[in-house]
This record gives C-alpha cells, sequence and structure tokens, in this order.
C-alpha cells in the first residue's frame, strides 16, 4: 500500500480525538514541562486581568482627595506587567521546548520505519511524496504541537481568567454574553470539516509539487537531451498551481470563520453595553467596577480571535499526523528469522519458485529450479525483463517467493535472521548508488564501517580504481557528490566494485556490474573480479555474453523461466536459446560491444557553429550588433573604473607582466607564457606563474607541481609547472594567487597567464597575443563576435605577440610560430624525433581538446603526420573512450595529456611537444619593452637561451 492510499484508508476510520491522543503520546513524558507552561500562562492571564482590575481602582480613585498611597497605582501596574512578561515568556518556551522535541521524535520515527519498509513498499510509493512526508508534511505538525498547543493552553486559559472574573462580578451580564456561544460552535464545528479536506488537499499537492521536482532534478540529463522542459514546467506550474488554490481556500475559510465569530462577538459586547445602563442588570456596579468589566469584555476579544482561528491550524496538523501515522502503521519488512551463522558456504538452491510484484499482474518467475554450488559462478542470461534480477532480488530477500522457497546452505531463507543473511551477500548493481560523502566513506559503508585504510586501498586497486583515485584533489578524501555527481559512469561503477570487494562476502551479485564500463576499463575490472569470484558463489546478470563465457554455469531466462543451462561450450553444441542469444549478438554487435569509437571530429577551426560564425563573419551575426557594442562599452568602462581608482586594485610588491587574449581563447598564449618563464630565468631573473586553473576543481588558492593533477589545477597550469620547473600558483582571484605564490616562493618577477582582462591585479606590463591564422574574426565583441575587449584596446598594450604570422592589426608586432621537436610517450616518457615517430608508427590519429585545433593538425602535417584530428571543446574532460582508436598511435596535445595521463592502458598515447621561435631576433626589442615597463633585466644570459 503507497502512502496516498494509507493515508486515505487511516483519514476514513481514525477519528480526530484519537489522533491527537496519540500525538500526544509523543509528549507524555514532558508532563513537568506542560505544568511549568500552564504555570506561565496563568500567570500570563493574571497579569492581564489584573490590568483591568487596576483600571477599575483608578476610575474609583479618580475625584477623591490625593493621598499619600497613590505610588501604589503604577507600582501595582508595573508588578502586574512583570508578571505578564515572566509567564508569557516560560509559557512560550516550555510549550515550544515540548513541541519541537515531539517533531524531532516523529520525525526520527518516520525516517527510522522507512529504514525498514520493505522493498514493495517503496515500488508502490512516490519517492517525491516520501521525501515531502518526511520535511514538509512533519513540519505542519508544528500546527497542532506548537501553535495551536500555544493558543488553546495561553488564550483558553485567558478566556476562563476573564470569564470567571466576569461571572465573579456580574453573572447576569455574563450569561447573556454568552448567548452567542452555541453559535460560535457550530460555525467552528463546520470549519473543521473543510479545514480536515483543504489540509489534506494542501499536503497532497506539496508532495506532488516535490515529486516533480525530485524527478526533474534527478533526471535532468533525459530533461535537456529529450527536450523535455516544457512539459516538467507544465507538471510543475500545474502541480504548484494545485497548491496555491487549495491554500487560498483554506486563507478565505480562516478568514470567513474567523471574522464571523468576530462578529458574533461584536454584537454580545453591544448587547452588553446596552444592558449595563439598564439598573435592575448593571445599576449596583460602582464606575471602577463597569470599567473593570468592560475592560475584561474588551480584553476577551483578542483571545476569543485566536481560538476561532486554531481550528484552521489544528486541522491543518491533524491531517499531517494522520498521514505521518499512516505511513509509521505500515508493515515493516518481514524479519522473523533465528537463525544465525557467522559465514556460509554458499550453496543456493531454488526450488519451484514463483514471484509476481502484484497480485493482479501476471508472475514474473515461473516455477523456477535451479541449483548454485558453493563457489560456482553462475550467469543468467536473456533478454530484458525475462526476470533475471528478479531472481537476484529474491535470494537478497528483498521480495519474498509467492511459491516455492530459496534455500541457502540447506536453510530455506526466511529462517535467517535478515541482518545475517545480508552479511553474506554483497551486490553490485547496473544503477550504482554512492552518497554525498568522501570515497573512502563510500566503501567502507555501513557495516564496512572502520575497515582499516590498508585494506580499503586493497578494494580500490583490486577494482582497478586507483589510477582515478590518486588523480582526486584530495585522494580517498574527495568528496564525490551527491549520486556520485562529480565521477564518470564507470568510475561510480569501480567504486561500488571496491565496496563489495572489501565487503568479502562469501555470495556475490553482479547485475549487469561492467555495464557502464568503456571497453578497455571492463578488461581490468573483468579480471579483477575473476580474482574475486574465486572461491566464493557468484551470480552475474549480463547482457554482453561475452562477459560471460567462462562461468561455470549458464541459466538462460525467458518468460520467467530458466529454459537451458550449461556451460558455454554445450551450450554453443546444443544450438539451443543460447546459441541463438550469442549468435544474434555478435553478428550484430552493438557499439558498446564494440571498442569503443572515437568522437566524431567536430569541423576544423569551429569547435562550436557560434565560433565558426564568428570567424566566418556570418551575416546574422550583425543582428547581435548592439549587444556587441553594450558588452564593449562595459569592458571598456570596467577597465577604467579600476584605472581610476573607482575600484580597488592591488599591487604587487615585485613586477606583474600579463600575458592574455582580447579573443575567446585559442591563441597560444600558454605556449607564450612558458617560452618568457624560460626566458626570464636564462637572464638571472626568478619568475613565478599565476592562473586561473581553468578546468580544475581547486576551490582555494593551490600552489602547483609537475605532479599536480590536472582535475585539481587545470590542463594550462600544470603543463606550465612541468615545462618550466617554475613556482606556479591557481586561483581564480588572481590576486590571492600572487599572494601565495609570494609567500610560498623566491618570486621577483611574477607571469599573470590569460590575466589580461583581470584588473583587480595591478601590472607593469601588458602582452596580448592574437592569432595569426583566424585574426579576430569579424571584429566584434561577445556575442556577435569572438573580442573580450574591443581592437582598440591593443593599442594600450606594451606588446602584441601573433601566432603564425602577422595580423597586420598592429604596426609593431611580434611574430611567433610553433616548432615540433619531440613526440613523448604519455605513459613512459621516451622521446622520439618527429621524422622517427612518422617512420616508426603507420597508422595514427590526432584528438585536441584546444581552442583551435586546425593549427594543431598544420602542425602534424609540418613534420610528416597526416592524420585525422578529433577535435573537443577547449579544456574538455576526456574519458577514457574517447583515445580508443584502430590507429595504432594517437597523438595528443600538450594540453589534453596532462589529462589523460591518470588513465590506465594509454600505451597508445604520444604528446606532441612544441617550441615556440620568433621570426626574428626578438632580445633587444624584450629588454626595451620591459625596461619601460620599469622591469631591468639582468645582464648575464645563458648562449641562445629562449630564442
Amino acid at each position: 500500500m503507497g502512502t496516498e492510499s494509507a493515508t486515505a484508508a487511516v483519514d476514513t476510520g481514525v477519528g480526530s480525538w484519537a489522533t491527537y491522543r496519540r500525538l500526544l503520546g509523543y509528549v507524555a513524558d514532558q508532563k513537568i514541562w506542560f505544568g511549568l507552561a500552564v504555570v506561565g500562562f496563568l500567570l500570563t492571564a493574571g497579569g492581564e486581568a489584573g490590568f483591568a482590575w487596576a483600571f477599575g481602582l483608578i476610575v474609583d480613585a479618580i475625584g477623591t482627595p490625593a493621598t499619600a498611597n497613590a505610588w501604589m497605582f503604577p507600582a501595582l501596574m508595573l508588578a502586574l506587567a512583570l508578571l505578564r512578561v515572566i509567564g508569557s515568556v516560560t509559557g512560550e518556551y516550555t510549550l515550544s521546548r515540548i513541541s519541537f522535541r515531539a517533531i524531532h521524535v516523529v520525525r526520527s520515527h518516520l525516517f527510522e520505519r522507512l529504514l525498514l519498509m520493505p522493498s514493495s513498499f517503496y515500488d508502490t510509493s512516490s519517492q517525491g511524496h516520501l521525501v515531502s512526508e518526511l520535511t514538509f508534511t512533519t513540519a505542519q505538525l508544528r500546527d497542532t504541537t506548537t501553535d495551536a498547543l500555544k493558543i488553546i493552553v495561553a488564550d483558553g486559559l485567558k478566556v476562563i481568567v476573564f470569564l470567571g472574573a466576569m461571572i465573579y462580578m456580574n453573572w447576569k451580564l455574563t450569561l447573556t454574553f454568552l448567548v452567542v456561544a452555541p453559535l460560535v460552535g457550530a460555525i467552528v464545528r463546520f470549519a473543521s470539516g473543510r479545514f480536515r479536506q483543504l489540509a489534506r488537499k494542501i499536503q497532497d499537492s506539496m508532495g506532488d509539487v516535490t515529486h516533480v521536482v525530485s524527478e526533474a532534478v534527478s533526471g535532468y540529463r533525459e530533461v535537456k537531451i529529450f527536450g523535455g522542459e516544457e512539459y516538467e514546467r507544465a507538471r510543475f506550474f500545474a502541480a504548484s498551481e494545485r497548491n496555491r488554490r487549495q491554500n487560498l481556500k483554506m486563507i478565505v475559510t480562516k478568514a470567513l470563520s474567523a471574522q464571523t465569530i468576530q462578529y458574533l462577538a461584536a454584537v454580545a459586547l453591544a448587547v452588553l453595553a446596552f444592558l449595563v445602563f439598564q439598573p435592575s442588570i448593571g445599576g449596583g456596579m460602582s464606575a471602577g467596577d463597569l470599567a473593570t468589566y468592560l475592560g475584561l469584555a474588551g480584553m476577551l476579544a483578542n483571545p476569543v480571535k485566536k481560538l476561532s482561528d486554531v481550528n484552521a491550524r489544528l486541522q491543518n496538523g491533524l491531517t499531517a499526523a494522520r498521514r505521518v501515522f499512516a505511513q509509521l502503521d505500515q508493515p515493516e519488512e518481514e524479519d522473523s528469522g533465528e537463525h544465525e551463522v557467522e559465514r556460509v558456504a554458499g550453496a543456493i538452491r531454488l526450488d519451484n519458485v514463483s514471484f509476481g510484484y502484484a497480485a493482479d499482474r501476471d508472475p514474473v518467475l515461473r516455477e523456477v529450479t535451479l541449483d548454485i554450488e558453493a563457489g560456482q559462478t553462475v550467469a543468467l542470461v536473456g533478454r530484458s525483463g525475462a526476470g533475471k534480477s528478479t531472481l537476484a532480488g529474491l535470494i537478497a530477500r528483498f521480495y519474498q517467493p509467492s511459491a516455492g522457497r530459496i534455500l541457502l546452505d540447506g536453510k530455506p531463507l526466511s529462517d535467517y535472521r535478515l541482518s545475517c543473511l545480508r552479511r553474506q551477500i554483497a551486490l553490485v548493481t547496473q544503477n550504482v548508488t554512492l552518497f554525498n560523502d568522501t570515497l573512502a566513506n563510500n566503501i567502507a559503508y555501513g557495516g564496512l564501517a572502520g575497515a582499516p585504510t590498508e585494506a580499503v586501498a586493497d578494494a580500490v586497486r583490486r577494482a582497478h580504481a586507483e589510477s582515478f583515485v590518486d588523480a582526486m584533489p584530495q585522494g580517498m578524501d574527495t568528496v564525490v557528490g551527491d549520486d556520485g555527481a562529480l565521477l564518470s559512469g564507470g568510475q561510480r561503477q569501480r567504486i561500488a566494485i571496491a565496496r563489495a570487494l572489501l565487503k568479502d562476502a562469501p555470495v556475490l551479485i553482479l547485475d549487469e556490474a561492467t555495464s557502464s564500463l568503456d571497453t578497455v576499463s571492463e578488461r581490468h575490472v573483468q579480471a579483477a573480479l575473476d580474482e574475486v569470484m574465486r572461491g566464493r558463489t557468484t551470480i552475474v546478470i549480463a547482457h554482453r555474453l561475452s562477459t560471460v563465457e567462462n562461468a561455470d554455469l549458464i541459466a538462460v531466462v525467458e518468460g520467467g523461466r530458466i529454459v537451458e543451462t550449461g556451460d558455454h561450450r554445450t551450450l554453443m553444441a546444443k544450438g539451443g536459446a543460447y546459441a541463438a542469444l550469442y549468435e544474434s549478438q555478435f553478428e550484430n554487435r552493438s557499439g558498446d560491444d564494440q571498442p569503443s569509437a572515437i568522437a566524431p571530429a567536430l569541423p576544423l577551426a569551429k569547435t562550436t557553429p557560434l565560433v565558426g560564425a564568428w570567424y566566418e563573419d556570418r551575416a546574422w551575426l550583425r543582428l547581435l550588433w548592439p549587444l556587441a557594442a553594450l558588452f564593449g562599452w562595459l569592458a571598456m568602462r570596467r577597465r577604467r573604473r579600476f584605472l581610476s581608482g573607482r575600484r580597488r586594485s592591488w599591487g604587487a610588491p615585485v613586477p606583474v607582466v600579463v600575458v592574455g587574449n582580447i579573443t575567446a581563447g585559442g591563441t597560444g598564449k600558454t605556449p607564450l607564457v612558458i617560452w618568457l618563464v624560460r626566458w626570464l630565468a636564462a637572464r638571472g631573473m626568478k619568475p613565478g606563474v599565476v592562473s586561473r586553473g581553468y578546468g580544475g576543481n581547486a576551490r582555494q588558492p593551490t600552489l602547483v607541481a609537475a605532479e599536480t593533477p590536472a582535475v585539481l589545477c587545470g590542463d594550462e597550469a600544470a603543463m606550465v609547472a612541468r615545462r618550466t620547473g617554475a613556482p606556479v600558483a591557481v586561483a581564480a582571484d588572481r590576486v590571492r594567487a600572487v599572494q601565495l605564490l609570494l609567500a610560498s616562493a623566491d618570486v621577483d618577477v611574477v607571469i599573470a597567464d590569460d590575466g589580461l582582462q583581470h584588473y583587480a591585479l595591478q601590472r607593469d606590463m601588458e602582452i596580448a597575443v592574437l592569432d595569426g591564422m583566424r585574426g579576430v574574426g569579424n571584429g566584434l565583441c561577445l556575442p556577435a563576435g569572438p573580442l573580450r575587449e574591443p581592437v582598440s584596446r591593443l593599442a594600450d598594450c606594451d606588446l602584441v605577440v601573433a601566432n603564425g604570422r602577422a595580423t597586420g592589426l598592429v604596426a609593431d608586432e611580434l611574430v611567433m610560430t610553433a616548432e615540433a621537436t619531440a613526440l613523448v610517450h604519455v605513459a613512459s616518457g621516451q622521446r622520439l624525433a618527429p621524422g622517427k615517430f612518422a617512420a616508426r608508427h603507420g597508422s595514427v590519429a590526432a584528438v585536441a581538446g584546444i581552442g583551435n585545433p586546425a593549427r594543431f593538425e598544420a602542425t602534424l602535417r609540418g613534420i610528416g603526420i597526416d592524420a585525422p584530428v578529433y577535435a573537443f571543446p577547449d579544456h574538455y574532460r576526456f574519458k577514457r573512450s574517447d583515445l580508443d582508436t584502430q590507429a595504432s598511435a594517437l597523438v595528443v596535445t600538450e594540453k589534453d595529456a596532462e589529462k589523460i595521463k591518470a588513465f590506465d592502458d594509454i600505451d597508445h598515447c604520444w604528446r606532441l611537444e612544441i617550441e615556440m621561435r620568433f621570426a626574428a631576433p626578438v632580445e633587444d626589442r624584450l629588454r626595451t619593452v620591459f625596461a619601460a615597463g620599469g622591469i631591468e633585466l639582468p645582464n648575464q644570459l645563458a648562449n641562445g637561451a629562449g630564442e
């Protein structure tokens, strides 16, 4: 029974008082605190009634001769006010303490109950509604246990005290005042039913809102790829609109009932005011008594109003309580077994087992009989929906067979205590669940918590996860994000396998355990699984039959029945169902079973259609000219504000040289940074480099060394550190990066990589790099063109360097070109001259995740390597499958090599190493430019260094 149907059942069968009494059971141990609350609110009510009495005394005293005791009136009023403060604070605190504890206990019981629910409960319940019950619905209990209870106690005591005083002073007038009580009761009774109905609808609609949001967030990839934004938007709008309408109806009903009661109270007060002047009723009262009486009657209106409002709160809370109790009353997972054992041998027998998920649906499994010996590897194969995963679920006792029985070591599963049974089983499914915690805690999860660090590390190694775990920013202490969002599918799968390896259970269930792995990774994991499966019972569920050829026993499942059993050789010889599956799969092998083909090449120099349009000067971009003009104006205005001092900038105690672009990427500035660092070092300077660290996930300023993984610091910073040996710091805030650099290393000049627009950092010299092949495209600013700042910005730069050939945009630009010096094996570091590499490898492909892959292709052709270049976006995070190709060698850029060197099995990958060369001698020119920027270079110079 799902949560909604259960709630409906309880709503019709349980009265409000029974529900409230059960809810009060959660505060039964708080009697002393409740007594203190009552005392506190009695003091509050007494203090307020005392004020009316004090005013009556003052009225009677008016006109009498002044006495020495006149100070008693203000003293009395202050004492009554203090009494009210003490009582109110005491009452509010104690009741809040009681109610919040009750909500905590209810919510904890509800969560504990969720952990004990059977799988069938989750199958028939909406995840969004379950989350809503635990968060929103339990929060509504405050309406009953906090707000409503406080109003009932505090304002109820005020009504009792005020009415008691009024009856004592004049019972005839008071009885007249109470004539409206039956009418008020009728209104409250009518409103109660309406409030209860609306509260249930509000909570249902809120569950719908949570459900829609939960599905849209968890399935955002499907929403985006299948264009489901409008559909999800419409679903959310409809659910939120239903919630809005029900809340509005609740407000209207509450307002009408409260105001009607208020009006009736006003009628009673009007009648009271008339009767006061009748001698037979009010004639015996003094002026002070009348003032006191009318004051009490007037003060009575406010608590009566609050008590009339409390009905809505009470019904809302009671409806929430019914829903919570309905879920708490769901039958938990059956656990009647008593058998305990430290470790089973692992023999499993399915004896004529049938199973269906619902009584009104066809059974999923029909009379299945299968014997699995201890230590045997059994593969369940067949088409999707045949019942393979259901069989695995029955063995783990997520479900109970509707007929037949399952035995483990000769004992029915129902005889085992559930905790004991599940200690014997390790499970890896195709849908891996990871928690927003560290890698270490995801592996050593639950009952495995506290496992030795060495055991966890060994499980990681055997699951072939060591390579990417070591590349993580904090290693095993890296937090993986919600459901492992920061990991790839294959990485998540290997973490799950490491978890199963650490558990070392005698029974291992692998439900499509390698489905998310690329071909190369699958081979590694399969080898690890072959090792761990020895000596334990393993049930493998697989669609790819190539992964189960070595199983001791293969069972073919069709239509919920086992139609064939035997090993691979026997079943192939029979030519039956298994042979038909095998032949159809391998004759029409899907892309998942083939070595992963490299991603289709994007048009070179057009990594995205927009970039291509920029550099081809497409006419339609002119429509964006107003946006481009605005962007350029804002960019230059921002610069002027820094230069004028209206925005603060920071000056380093050493010279700062900025190297950057005025276009959006792909100019070759980082190779120039490497050249410049080495050039300065050769001349006796001690340069350091700061970079944004684009593509890395370092959240704090971080020092970068040659061995720092690119996933932490970004590919460009890692490459600069490796090629120069200079100290490098990365941070989105370059100022903080410079401060870290100066505090950690002996640096006398700072090079800011790609920092031209980072004006918060003052600079002594600016170098702009242009792409000589592409220039500045259509000359427009973003988004209509590639420019970050207008071309006029070049006039303010100290030096302009064109990569490849002159652009003609400035008169005195320097021209540099890239010269391929070697091809370096990514894994081993072996170096080959370009000519030797081309002669040794006949079949070569190339991959480039950079801003201008066309330049990379041209460099390769210049050294005799005519290879197809497969382009990916700049700073792309490669997957291992992106590198699989039929070619004998794969050439990558130096930037990309920083990212792929963490992968396993990259023996075919080589990086192209380049050096920048200038078309003309630049020594004198650079010394002049540096001197103009106030940077005096030493005279020492290594022969030919930097030329």
